[in-house]
């Protein structure tokens, strides 16, 4: 007889043949499902997508204010005054704010030691940035009342827990295996967020005491630090999907091998001798 025809003798291919093996989508290869691998942690796209639209709201801003306000020395905040500036800028803080949450999220999952702390800390500056977001400052030139110091307390906030939750995580990263590869990485960007989230807070200072700023491009030091965050964000969940992606691979259940080693041989029914 010949062999194609009896190959498919019923319609169906021999369990031994390429096409049954390959035909069933939930067979495992080298210990895992073929279907797990293109099924990552959802909060990873979630946190880039919430970082894409704050900054397409803030490339809306810039635009919308082109000469009315000077980006090196006016900050973020002052678009209020530009059309949608108010709307604008809250879908920026939500977004950043959800970002934020879902990192938080994601650190228990992905094994990190000790999240607590940093949990909170992400959890704080989420909050303060939907405060700022809520209360807006007040227009440039005009005095700033107590709606205008909330939006600025929830800001001075917002920078300050963000990056030293970076860095914690950073800390943390060394002692867990599935952190480990990212963090050097977590590290700098931390490191350097920080550091730029710390001058940007000691510029305000001298508003604080006398009104006026000593420093007069605070609003180029506040889009470094906005970027700085939004990097140490996608930098954090980054290596947060690699933990727990890491982790879903290794407790994967191995099947049983055949004489060849083959697992997509005994997960078909072919790995045990006749």
């Amino acid at each position: 007889m010949n062999h194609s025809l009896h190959r498919w003798n019923g319609g169906f291919p021999r369990v031994d043949s390429v096409e049954y093996l390959m035909s069933g989508s939930a067979l495992r290869w080298h210990g895992m499902s073929m279907t797990s691998r293109g099924n990552g942690w959802i909060g990873w796209p979630i946190i880039a997508g919430c970082i894409l639209a704050a900054l397409l709201s803030m490339g809306v801003l810039h635009v919308t204010g082109m000469g009315l306000l000077d980006p090196a020395r006016s900050v973020i905040s002052d678009y209020v005054l530009v059309s949608e500036g108010y709307a604008l800028l809250a879908v920026a803080a939500v977004a950043l704010a959800t970002a934020a949450l879902v990192v938080a999220a994601g650190l228990r999952r992905a094994g990190l030691p000790r999240p607590d702390l940093p949990v909170a800390l992400l959890v704080s500056g989420a909050a303060a940035l939907v405060v700022a977001a809520v209360f807006p400052t007040n227009l440039p030139g005009t005095p700033a009342g107590l709606v205008a110091n909330v939006h600025r307390a929830g800001g001075g906030l917002a920078f300050g827990a963000l990056p030293l939750a970076g860095w914690l995580v950073a800390k943390r990263a060394f002692a867990a295996a599935a952190w480990a590869p990212f963090a050097p990485l977590l590290r700098r960007c931390a490191g350097v967020t920080g550091l730029i989230s710390a001058t940007y807070l000691l510029i305000h200072v001298p508003i604080v005491i006398a009104g006026s700023p000593g420093f007069p491009y605070l609003g180029g030091a506040e889009r470094v630090l906005c970027a700085a965050v939004m990097v140490v964000l996608l930098t954090t969940g980054r290596a947060a999907r690699t933990a727990i992606e890491g982790a879903r691979v290794t407790s994967a259940p191995h099947s049983g091998t055949t004489s060849a080693g083959s697992p997509v041989l005994a997960d078909a029914g072919l790995g045990q001798p006749a």
